[in-house]
């Protein structure tokens, strides 16, 4: 199975019921297992995933709508960009998104008309939708982690240094009309 096929699988999946929440919320505690971490880093296209753990807590928001927040935690190991060694990362990443069940109204406003688009950068993000009454936090969490991550990953102290790819570099620069006339009979005469 190629890259692309693993792609359309998840390589997370961790389901919470969106019904019937105690309105003071429920604790939600997941650590990934070694064949989720393992589908994970080849998904994210990085060498490792040592250690997955979330700490979430899932409370009722807005009558039919689920507030999801907490924290992800993770060891990662990365190839430097530099010299292409291992390269062993923590991440402690925060989470907060909001879940809507398909048909609310609180999804319909969330979402801008067909002529008109307002961003607020600094404004929470719009709710996400969900179908039934289960959500799939998976690929959120695959998500805030592949934020996470830096995305030019090196060791410190490594850099890039000038290279110098010309194969003469005695020779100094040549213009491309200066090998176009060297194509070009010294009796000036081109043609047959």
């Amino acid at each position: 199975m190629n890259r692309a096929d693993n792609d359309d699988v998840p390589a997370l999946r961790y389901e919470i019921s969106a019904i019937k929440l105690p309105r003071d919320g429920m604790q939600l505690r997941y650590e990934a297992s070694d064949s989720e971490r393992a589908a994970l880093a080849g998904q994210l296209g990085i060498a490792a995933v040592g250690a997955l753990k979330v700490d979430l807590r899932a409370t009722p928001w807005r009558r039919d709508g689920v507030l999801v927040e907490g924290s992800i935690r993770a060891q990662v190991q990365q190839e430097s960009v530099v010299s292409l060694e291992p390269l062993d990362r923590a991440v402690d990443e925060p989470f907060k998104a909001v879940f809507v069940p398909e048909g609310s109204k609180l999804a319909r406003t969330a979402a801008p008309s067909e002529h008109e688009l307002h961003i607020d950068p600094e404004g929470d993000d719009p709710p996400e939708v969900f179908q039934g009454d289960r959500i799939d936090l998976g690929p959120y969490i695959v998500e805030a982690l592949v934020l996470a991550l830096d995305p030019y990953p090196r060791a410190p102290g490594e850099s890039f240094g000038a290279v110098d790819t010309d194969p003469d570099p005695d020779a100094g620069r040549r213009s491309a009309f200066g090998a176009l006339s060297a194509l070009v009979p010294p009796d000036g005469k081109g043609g047959k």
